[in-house]
């Protein structure tokens, strides 16, 4: 009988038609397109198959267990997740990573992170990450690089669901219709939990509602024009729970404690307007305007911010056989009103990049100069504003050294001018422990240098990466953390690491890969002392993701995944000397899918296979469980 299985399921992978590919990819995040191959710079790029194999439940989830990027909710919110890469820590580095959805900048002018769960993983097509790469066209904050989402736009019909472990529910619907004078596209989708941790404040655990919803409609008048109109919302309701002492962690991680439990809305309204116009064969102008409307709501008066942004950008975009050229400019105006005050935040930028390719040689080169401005408007007492003009330089080079490999070495200086929040201190007087914020001051913007050197090889079965990297930065800006923390400047520090990929398809139904990166991040020189030659909070020096797929038939796929990350000092350990660390993250995923047939799939997935452990340490007893229990997910997705 074994025998007889097994010969079977020889046969079975013989005969399997093709299943996964590898493909080079185009680099479309920066205004020089590129293929893979060429690209002057390191880059991840995930296509809508990937995205789909995966099953992932959210985008915080496929980045966390397919890429080198790292996410973690913040401070339990599994809806506003923190996100790091390239050694910036788990603290702050979501501030040094730009993240734009279609070309919108999804960065807040304060510090909560980008909001992800407002765009649906099931209406994403294309995922590309640039690492120490992206300055010159994104600007403010790019400084270990972009993380750029393009959205689909839905044919015919398409719809998935599922249930699973703690009461999940998803639910999502994108229907579509093209011809040659429009196109026209709706999508919206609806998730809830009942959460892993009891809370104290309400009955029940913590707790999550997700909506979204968008439309999208493209005119095509003539052949060289296209008009674009859309419209997107999301609304979040969600209970999170406070952290938890080491004793209490290890003893039971799902318990109630006397950390303040919280509950968030978070709504959000944007409309956004847009042309491009093919003026000559050879010259294209492309122009957007973002209208976006925000609110942030803990259930207080003192606690509700309203946000307005604007934005908008114009490119011209030149292209010829060897030589591309591309001038930009670019607008965001950002205020909140809340927590005493009206403060904005507003960036106006120019730009101009050039790329110029012959024969082998492909060599890239731009500058930006951005002017930022703040005003402070207190609800009492005198306003205060300032503005900084920030300069972002890059200069890549990419050599083919025959049509399958290819060398690349680049340099870019890039900038993060300080969010709104920074300017302010928090502290929590005992016994109440209320927050007190009063304005701390206007910092210094933080500049990095950053140097690439990477080698590529595609082959028609593998697919292999690596990168060496070195980063200098001036004034890197912290929290010092704690009841009574501020906001501040870090005077120099560094960060060296390597980055390696690799995806070998061994046969047309099976393949393995891995994502690995190390990263050592120092703290070089600082006015504090105790600080100095120090390792920066919250890195982990290794970090893995890898995984095995195999389709047993050519309808069936089945993917083990694995997820590492190293221990490392607690997010606000500064002087490595707290007694407890972060401690290692892992976490085995398994996933598993039917084609039913033609237009039915049924999946099953189960995140943290062998119930690990995980945690956030932000100090010492001062920890919030996040993925510590096994999660299972069963569903299906049509396409009509």
């Amino acid at each position: 009988m074994k025998k007889t299985f097994l010969l079977s399921l020889v046969c079975a992978t013989l005969i399997a038609q093709e299943t996964f590919t590898l493909e080079e990819q185009t680099v479309t995040a920066t205004v020089l397109e590129e293929d893979e191959l060429s690209y002057t710079a390191p880059v991840e790029i995930y296509n809508e198959k990937e995205i789909e194999n995966s099953k992932s439940k959210n985008i915080y989830d496929f980045l966390n267990q397919e890429t080198s990027v790292i996410t973690m909710p913040s401070f339990g919110n599994q809806f506003a997740q923190k996100i790091d890469m390239r050694g910036y820590g788990i603290g702050d580095g979501y501030q040094n990573i730009v993240i734009v959805v279609n070309g919108r900048r999804m960065n807040n002018v304060d510090m909560v992170p980008q909001l992800l769960s407002s765009i649906p993983i099931d209406a994403v097509s294309k995922i590309e990450i640039l690492k120490g790469a992206g300055s010159v066209e994104y600007g403010d904050g790019a400084n270990a690089g972009v993380i750029s989402i393009t959205t689909k736009d839905f044919t015919g019909i398409n719809f998935k669901a599922y249930g699973g472990s703690f009461e999940q529910g998803y639910g999502s619907f994108g229907a579509g219709y093209a011809d040659e004078l429009f196109s026209v596209s709706a999508f919206g989708d609806y998730f809830e939990t009942e959460g892993q941790r009891d809370l104290l404040a309400k009955e029940g655990e913590d707790s999550g509602r997700s909506k979204n919803g968008s439309f999208d409609l493209k005119l095509y008048p003539f052949d060289d024009l296209e008009l674009r109109v859309g419209w997107a919302a999301s609304r979040i309701n969600t209970w999170y729970a406070g952290s938890l002492t080491q004793d209490q962690y290890k003893n039971d991680p799902t318990q109630a404690t006397s950390a303040y439990d919280t509950n968030q809305h978070f709504d959000t309204d944007l409309w956004s307007f847009g042309l491009t116009y093919d003026i000559t064969s050879t010259l294209t102008i492309d122009t957007n305007i973002r209208i976006e409307d925000k609110s942030s709501d803990y259930g207080s008066s003192s606690s509700k911010a309203d946000y307005d942004y604007d934005s908008g950008d114009i490119i011209l975009n030149y292209k010829k056989e060897t030589l591309q050229l591309a001038l930009g400019g670019e607008f965001f105006n950002g205020q909140r009103d809340g927590y005493g005050s009206k403060t904005s935040k507003d960036n106006l930028a120019g730009f101009i990049k050039a790329g110029y390719k012959q024969g082998n040689h492909n060599l890239t080169a731009g500058a930006r100069i951005e002017k930022v401005s703040y005003q402070y408007n207190p609800n009492s007492g005198q306003g205060l504003e300032d503005d900084n003009t920030l300069e972002a330089y890059e200069l890549g080079y990419n050599y083919k050294l025959d049509n399958k490999q290819s060398i690349f070495i680049s340099y870019a200086y890039s900038f993060q001018a300080p969010d709104i929040d920074r300017f302010f201190s928090t502290t929590y007087s005992p016994p109440t422990y209320l927050p007190v914020v009063s304005f701390n001051g206007f910092l210094k913007p933080m500049k990095a240098k950053t140097y690439n050197l990477g080698y590529n090889n595609f082959q028609d079965n593998n697919k292999f990466k690596i990168t060496a990297f070195y980063i200098d930065l001036k004034d890197e800006i912290y929290y010092t953390g704690g009841f009574s923390g501020v906001n501040t400047n870090l005077d120099e520090t560094s960060k060296v690491g390597l980055e390696m990929y690799d995806k070998y398809l061994i046969l047309e139904n099976l393949y393995i890969s891995a994502n690995y990166t190390y990263v050592e991040a120092k703290i070089d020189k600082d006015d504090n002392t105790a600080i100095e030659d120090k390792t920066l909070p919250g890195v982990s020096k290794h970090n893995i993701t890898a995984s095995i797929a195999y389709s047993p038939i050519q309808k069936a796929k089945l993917i083990a995944s694995h997820t590492y990350r190293s221990s490392a000092y607690a997010a606000n350990d500064f002087t490595n000397s707290a007694t407890q660390k972060q401690e290692a993250y892992n976490s085995t995923d398994l996933t598993a899918s039917y084609q039913y047939d033609e237009h039915i799939e049924v999946f099953a997935k189960i995140q943290n296979l062998f119930d690990e452990d995980n945690g956030i340490w932000v100090d010492t007893d001062v920890i919030y469980p996040v993925n510590f229990q096994r999660a299972i997910q069963i569903g299906l997705t049509g396409k009509f």
